[in-house]
């Protein structure tokens, strides 16, 4: 049996929601999941939603979001999603919209976690398809703001076809390859292949079901100056015959550029490119409303409401049989033969390296921009890639991939987790832009993973920590010992929060308790004076400092010797009392 043999259902109007959990864009205003003692709840807001809409939709696609840098585990799940889909109607469809499978990705990726939990998902829900857009989510292990588009060179194809085949074949549930998105101030892409006949040689060599977002569609011919009437050219190059689901979520022109915002506020040319697809998809299923905005009480935001009026009348339409709205069958679609394999172009690797430079070598993209793909290309692969791209774009890209990994983190990212360090190296001259700068280009970034799936790497937190100790400023005592201390800081409330780690710890003196993790350090008084924690006798003279992370929270502070005799390697009576005294505080 195929990928795609099934029966089609027309379901009609269907609801994709992205759920972050609390602190996201979204979760800022209310939408998504919130943290509860019992594992998980959806917002008020999105409650409030799901009662005054619910029966708009027959299906419900939430989008997924990691709770944590935790290692994604089914019980640290279920509670919330239990909840999510507990609220639409009887009835209604399940599916999930997943965000880590990373498809379009050209280096190796590990899958296998995601897909055990999105077929435990599929299990406990009864989920009836998996979707998610062909594109690289992340790269090196760092989430990128805006999933960038697969190379769209041959070997590019090559990959990203194996990795939906292979994706498709282990998912439980049918996948619907998602059409990438070419949003302008946020994305950019490698090769010059027809983005339409890639994605329709792609599905039909891994057989899969694809979903085409409009919004999506519009970006790509936007980019090719294929706007107003011409805006339909070549869409018949689609895989239209394989199309089950069309997506819509809120768009709109900023500055002359095509923004796939998710603001919940329709383009009239979304309704129009729409009408026009639903004759020409045989096998649809639905046609879904993604990222609506919408007030605590639930109600559409004032400016979403007459064009999502529209969609839900004209997906109702469709559902109900309306001649001009259904197919019977897919226009022709003229297959281009694949161009013979020469060997030529970049490989896997190769190709993501290739990004990697040109999101973090701010000197790689000025030369790009001044002398020419042709000057900048080390080899004819390379020159390939870069002929066509969009320096514009790729600045934008970057801009946003530099400030999502100065922010990453429950709390504020690096500049939250440093800031007394900072703070010092700012006053000596060393602006955050050029520490950025100089981590971003060092071997210690290369060391950072926040997406384990190549294998696990250190937090960002403990990489940039080892970037600062090799600054001439930190041969200073007090900065040196800062950094530590605020390292340990956000490693313990990670170890507090976001356990199983997804990342390794590298830092020396964490030992495994009872009840978590602790360390012991000596640090100068004066430093420890500088946190804001008086420690009496000499400011050059140190002092013992522990930290205790256990599942009540973080402890830390100055400790007597008494204390730091837990810490011993070798037995005696003295560090057994210190433990069992601390055992019985909840800390070891």
């Amino acid at each position: 049996m195929t990928q795609t043999s099934a029966t089609t259902t027309r379901l009609g109007l269907g609801l994709v929601m992205d759920m972050p959990w609390s602190g996201g864009t979204l979760g800022n205003r209310g939408i998504g999941f919130v943290e509860t003692p019992d594992g998980g709840d959806i917002s008020p807001r999105v409650r409030a939603f799901f009662r005054r809409h619910g029966h708009d939709f027959a299906y419900a696609c939430p989008s997924f979001q990691p709770r944590s840098r935790a290692a994604v585990r089914m019980a640290d799940y279920a509670p919330a999603y239990d909840r999510f889909f507990a609220e639409p109607p009887a009835g209604t469809r399940r599916a999930l919209h997943q965000t880590e499978l990373n498809m379009g990705s050209p280096e190796r990726y590990d899958r296998g976690p995601t897909i055990e939990f999105t077929n435990e998902l599929t299990a406990r829900h009864d989920l009836s398809w998996i979707v998610e857009d062909l594109g690289i989510w992340s790269l090196r292990g760092c989430p990128l703001p805006y999933p960038l588009p697969p190379p769209l060179t041959e070997r590019g194809l090559e990959i990203a076809t194996a990795n939906t085949a292979d994706t498709a074949r282990r998912l439980v549930a049918p996948l619907h390859v998602e059409f990438p998105g070419f949003t302008e101030g946020g994305s950019f892409h490698l090769g010059g292949l027809d983005a339409f006949e890639y994605f329709a040689r792609l599905a039909d060599d891994a057989d899969v079901w694809v979903t085409l977002d409009v919004g999506h569609l519009l970006s790509y011919q936007w980019l090719r100056g294929r706007t107003g009437r011409d805006m339909l050219d070549g869409i018949e190059a689609l895989p239209l015959d394989r199309c089950r689901e069309l997506h819509l979520s809120g768009c709109q022109i900023v500055g002359g550029k095509f923004r796939d915002l998710h603001h919940g506020v329709l383009l009239d040319e979304q309704l129009q490119l729409t009408e026009y697809l639903l004759p020409r998809c045989p096998n649809l299923l639905g046609v879904s409303y993604e990222d609506p905005m919408y007030r605590e009480d639930g109600r559409l935001v004032e400016r979403s409401r007459p064009n999502f009026e529209r969609l839900r009348d004209l997906a109702d339409r469709w559902r109900q049989g309306d001649d001009r709205l259904v197919a019977t069958s897919a226009p022709p679609r003229e297959v281009t033969p694949a161009p013979p394999a020469t060997g030529a172009g970049l490989a896997g690797g190769q190709l993501a390296d290739l990004l990697m430079r040109l999101l973090l070598d701010r000197d790689l993209r000025a030369r790009l921009a001044d002398e020419g793909a042709a000057e900048v290309a080390a080899n004819p692969g390379e020159l390939e890639c870069l002929e066509t791209v969009e320096l514009d774009e790729l600045d934008a890209a970057a801009r946003r991939f530099r400030s999502r990994i100065w922010r990453l983190g429950r709390d504020g990212g690096l500049a939250g987790s440093f800031p007394r360090t900072l703070r010092t190296l700012r006053e000596s001259g060393r602006g955050d832009a050029d520490l950025l700068d100089g981590f971003l280009t060092s071997t210690h970034f290369g060391a950072f993973r926040l997406v384990p799936h190549l294998g696990p790497g250190l937090s960002v937190e403990e990489s940039f920590a080892r970037f600062l100790l090799d600054l001439p400023e930190a041969t200073a005592t007090t900065v040196r010992e800062t950094v530590d201390h605020e390292l340990l800081l956000s490693l313990f409330t990670a170890l507090c929060h976001e356990r199983p780690l997804s990342f390794l710890i590298g830092v020396e003196g964490v030992v495994r308790t009872d009840h978590g993790h602790a360390a012991l350090r000596r640090y100068t008084r004066a430093a420890i004076a500088g946190w804001g924690q008086g420690v009496a006798g000499p400011p050059e003279e140190t002092a013992l400092y522990a930290y205790f992370a256990t599942p009540a929270g973080l402890a830390h502070g100055p400790v007597s010797a008494r204390v730091a005799a837990a810490f011993e390697t070798t037995p005696t009576p003295a560090g057994d009392a210190a433990r069992a005294a601390l055992s019985r505080r909840g800390r070891w």
